[in-house]
């Protein structure tokens, strides 16, 4: 092995190191959630109201009906397996006022052109935060996204950077370990004939 391959090699931990900061950054922040398709209550939604007491998103359809979705239970914010759209009366609609953080989780935009769209940011299991957002896309049907992390939650910044740094120094040492055996394989043979 060239002494040049094996510089190439020794950097690979630092390599897996910052790769493994970087895949932290991007489970933290929420970039790794995807937008999951909620669909509608049987007719076109033409707009989004709002969130009810944190657990019931609000949409007003192209008929003028208000349909009430509920998302969240006990602080665990996820759409239901069966999902159950009840018909609302106007009068107990009302919009919440949003909680700002300071600094967002970051997403990926939606695949479709975005009509409107609401969020909620919320306390999670006393010591941790979430978001959850609702997008409104064109054909009347809600999309939703949601990400939520733990007071502990931090400490990916410390795991999967070691996990990365680990990984590539395990591919390296197989590296050099194998060329090492093939090199003594060869000059085996060599000496046979």
């Amino acid at each position: 092995m060239r002494q040049s391959t094996k510089h190439v090699l020794w950097i690979l931990p630092v390599v897996g190191f910052g790769l493994g900061l970087a895949w932290a950054h991007v489970f933290f922040t929420g970039l790794s959630e995807t937008w999951h398709k909620v669909g509608n209550p049987g007719e076109a939604v033409v707009r989004i109201i709002g969130i009810r007491d944190g657990r019931q998103l609000l949409v007003g359809t192209e008929t003028g009906r208000i349909y009430s979705l509920g998302f969240s239970d006990l602080g665990e914010v996820a759409l239901p397996p069966a999902q159950v759209w009840e018909i609302e009366q106007q009068e107990t609609v009302d919009e919440v006022s949003r909680t700002e953080w300071g600094k967002d989780f970051l997403t990926l935009p939606p695949l479709f052109k975005v009509e409107q769209l609401y969020k909620l940011e919320y306390v999670y299991k006393v010591e941790g935060k979430g978001e959850v957002k609702f997008a409104l896309a064109p054909g009347g049907n809600i999309w939703m996204w949601t990400h939520q992390i733990a007071g502990l939650t931090g400490l990916v910044y410390y795991f999967y950077p070691v996990m990365g740094f680990l990984a590539c120094l395990a591919v390296a040492l197989s590296i050099v370990v194998i060329g090492r055996l093939k090199r003594k394989v060869l000059g085996g043979r060599h000496e046979n004939h």
